[in-house]
């Protein structure tokens, strides 16, 4: 019964993340390992069918038809419902939505009959979403206020009253209503569901681009990037691709529109999600019309095909959709008509005060202006603070992410040897009870001997993972502003190698030599290390960025080289990052500290990193310097006062 409940909980509440969860794998190998009942057994199909279907739809239908197959043979009606409900939310995946609306209704009876009210809320869900899908948005709508009635009426959990408002929002969104698209949407507050919060973030997109604030539907579709990859949700995923695209075809960059427009369509191709496949192949079939007639005969014929499979009720959803349209018409027209007659009498009105307001204007007119020119200037200013503020954190919180790859390769292998000789003192632990038990007492002696050397390094490599979780905290808190002794050398090797393993998390290909001349006669100096240190990642970040570009060019017998040295004079301190990477054009040396320029391409840098670095170095009453060869190589020098 407990395993039935673990089922039950994973059919109606399932989604996308927990898929990739180890819980999904534990889950999938305790079933059919273990001598679990049929009934069990089905339940358990249907629940792995309906996460599967996010990513594969047709590895899902696997599971959907050995759950029926098994339901139907200890003649198991409720289990075979359960199934015949996940093979529905399939088919709307995979884009069959006529077969799909034909499964969901047939389980929805059922639902019905078994007064099943959380069940029944899961499928009209599903049943709002494929009719969102399939373009009768009316319909969508109506599903979704019937889920949300009847959540309330049966005091549902405000989990999944949330839940019922996303599709809500999703209906409005495409109903072309983005202000009522965005007030459903905004009140669900998921933060712990990547799946269904970047849904979210992918509505609220669409709604700001059909409003024609570009940049809010930009912003929206990146946070759904960011978190739908962690849910498996191969569909929304190609969705946004396709929306950034059309983005960029609006703003005149069909390079960058193509960019997003392949990566949705293999990701739809990856998922067989005809939908996906259809937009993003239609948008670059029209992309490369111009550019390679080959590519856009193939990419017409496949998101052709996509069609042909994904619309097979298209006729009857033509003249819905235009009935639809039809009664939008009529409302619009009523509405302007209401809106004229208001204006009439507004202007009657105006007409009746102006002689009076003409004098008071005259009077006053100046002096409103001066009014109105000094808030637009301190709202200007505030809003130039805000923005300031929020983009730095924004560059702070980049270096953490790239500081976080190379931690996680460096924790690792402390990690590795805890575990390495813990599992050798249980083996060794076994030994001493068999030789205590034998009474070789010499023996025993020396075997405890070695367990207390294992212990030893595993304490020894356990402060080593401690020590790497305290800088990595160090780095991401806020300062206080407070300096410490600090080793400059042991600072910069780290921050050096955990720069380099962050690379390497992201271009398994990427190598370089890197070289280290440290003085040893320097000591600590007084410095805010957490400072200091993101000074140290960004340069080094910007050197293995500038060899791995030169990498890319593919210059005979070139050997990417960075190297770092610490040097002590007098009362001051230089530690100099070189690389011999593409460098960088004199006209551009003088700029590369202002604030917002980068010569990175667009989207790989905010142009702050430098900037930043600029302003720890002066707070620390030190320089930074930079000496470049075009073509050859980059020194950037940094000199501190020791004390």
């Amino acid at each position: 019964m407990k395993i039935r409940a673990v089922l039950l909980f994973a059919l109606f509440f399932a989604k996308p993340a927990f898929s990739q969860t180890p819980y999904a794998d534990t889950l999938k190998k305790r079933i059919l390992s273990s001598s679990t009942s049929d009934t069990e057994r089905v339940l358990f199909y249907s629940s792995v069918a309906f996460m599967t279907a996010f990513k594969r739809p047709d590895s899902a239908m696997e599971y959907v038809k050995k759950g029926m197959r098994l339901a139907r043979k200890i003649g198991y009606t409720k289990g075979e419902m359960y199934c015949i409900y996940s093979f529905g939310a399939t088919m709307w995946l995979a884009g069959d939505y006529s077969r799909a609306n034909e499964l969901l209704q047939k389980s929805l009876k059922y639902a019905k009959s078994d007064k099943d009210t959380v069940w029944q809320i899961a499928i009209i869900k599903v049943l709002s979403a494929n009719s969102r899908e399939q373009g009768t948005y009316n319909d969508a709508l109506k599903y979704s206020y019937e889920a949300i009635t009847l959540a309330k009426q049966s005091r549902q959990p405000k989990h999944e009253l949330m839940l019922c408002y996303l599709e809500a929002g999703a209906a409005y969104e495409e109903l072309n209503k983005p202000d009522s698209a965005i007030y459903y949407l905004q009140q669900v507050n998921l933060p712990d569901e990547a799946g269904y919060t970047g849904f979210k973030f992918l509505m609220i997109g669409k709604a700001y681009a059909k409003a024609g604030k570009d940049s809010l539907a930009l912003k929206y579709f990146n946070l759904s990037t960011e978190l739908l990859p962690h849910s498996n949700n191969y569909k929304d995923f190609a969705s946004t691709y396709s929306n950034i695209a059309a983005l960029y075809v609006k703003k005149g960059k069909p390079d960058s529109a193509i960019l997003y427009a392949e990566k949705g369509f293999d990701i739809a191709q990856t998922a067989s999600f005809k939908k996906g496949i259809f937009e993003n192949g239609t948008l670059l079939s029209s992309l490369y019309e111009k550019k390679d007639a080959a590519k856009a005969l193939a990419y017409f014929k496949t998101a052709m095909a996509a069609k042909d499979s994904m619309f097979n009720m298209q006729i009857a959803l033509q003249s819905l959709n235009s009935q639809f349209n039809e009664q939008m018409q009529a409302q619009k027209e009523q509405s302007d008509k209401i809106t004229y007659q208001n204006k009439i009498r507004t202007y009657v009105l105006l007409a009746a005060l102006i002689f009076f307001l003409l004098l008071l204007i005259i009077l006053y007119r100046n002096n409103i202006h001066r009014q109105r020119a000094k808030i637009k200037i301190e709202k200007a200013y505030e809003q130039l603070k805000s923005t300031q503020a929020q983009l730095i954190q924004s560059e702070k919180m980049a270096s953490l992410g790239e500081l976080t790859a190379g931690i996680a390769h460096e924790i690792q292998n402390p990690l590795n040897f805890v575990n390495n000789f813990s599992e050798v003192n249980k083996e060794m632990i076994e030994e001493l009870q068999t030789e205590l038990k034998e009474g070789n007492v010499d023996e025993a002696i020396n075997i405890s001997n070695d367990i207390k050397e294992n212990a030893e390094k595993i304490n020894h490599h356990g402060k080593r993972a401690d020590a790497i979780v305290k800088n990595m905290l160090q780095h991401s808190r806020q300062t206080k502003g407070i300096k410490e002794p600090t080793d400059i050398n042991a600072l910069c090797d780290e921050y050096l190698r955990l720069s380099y393993h962050g690379l390497r998390a992201k271009d398994k290909t990427f190598n370089t030599e890197m070289k280290t001349d440290f003085d040893e006669s320097i000591g600590k100096i007084n410095i805010i290390s957490q400072d200091i240190g993101r000074v140290l990642l960004n340069l080094f970040n910007n050197a293995f960025y500038a060899v791995n570009e030169q990498k890319t060019r593919n210059l005979v017998s070139y050997e990417p080289k960075v190297s770092v040295t610490t040097k002590k004079s007098g009362n001051r301190v230089t530690i100099t990052v070189s690389d011999n990477g593409n460098g960088i054009p004199q006209n551009i040396v003088d700029k590369i500290f202002q604030p917002f320029f980068t010569t990175k391409p667009t989207g790989e840098g905010t142009g702050l990193g430098l900037s930043l670095s600029y302003d720890i170095i002066k707070a620390h009453g030190g320089e930074i310097n930079v000496e470049s060869k075009e073509g050859e190589e980059t020194k950037f020098i940094v000199r501190l006062p020791v004390v």
